[in-house]
């Protein structure tokens, strides 16, 4: 009975999300986001999660934002710094509630890093993965209105742990 009840849930799961495949990574989304690969706003991709109602203005997203390193001798933890250092000045305040490296089963390491900050008349919350290879510094984000974090923070979740370097 265990093991039909696992077949299922499966099933589901692979049902409810799409993967994005890129040259050096893929990524599963949730199938009613809407995906957009043009590469704006420096994204490799961005996927918007659906408005909640008429009267929702921030759509929720995830993005991955991929960083040439060849030639450059930055470790993870540096590239972090510089981040944040700019993060500071773009927002002007914003308050770091997780900044921290996390190394996963597999060996592989990412860096995490939380913080919140208003923008645009919204108070935003934002969750990024910080992910170095010898080719590439990969930056994972999700955003959310604070208000609305929770409600997301499982399905996102799941989407950057999705995430799988080729």
């Amino acid at each position: 009975m265990a093991l039909l009840l696992c077949s299922v849930t499966a099933v589901v799961a692979a049902q409810e999300t799409t993967t994005i495949k890129r040259s050096t990574y893929s990524i599963a989304v949730d199938k009613n986001m809407r995906v957009d690969t043009a590469g704006t706003s420096m994204a490799d991709f961005i996927a918007f999660f659906p408005l909640q109602s008429e009267t929702d203005k921030f759509g929720e997203n995830m993005n991955v934002v991929m960083e040439p390193t060849n030639g450059v001798d930055v470790t993870l933890e540096e590239y972090v710094r510089l981040s944040i250092e700019q993060l500071k000045q773009y927002f002007g305040t914003m308050a770091i509630t997780e900044n921290k490296t996390i190394t996963q089963k597999n060996g592989q390491q990412y860096h995490k890093l939380m913080y919140t900050t208003s923008m645009n008349g919204f108070d935003l919350q934002f969750e990024q993965r910080y992910i170095s290879t010898a080719d590439y510094t990969y930056v994972l984000t999700f955003t959310a209105e604070q208000s609305q974090y929770n409600a997301y923070k499982e399905k996102a979740g799941k989407i950057l742990d999705s995430f799988k370097l080729k």
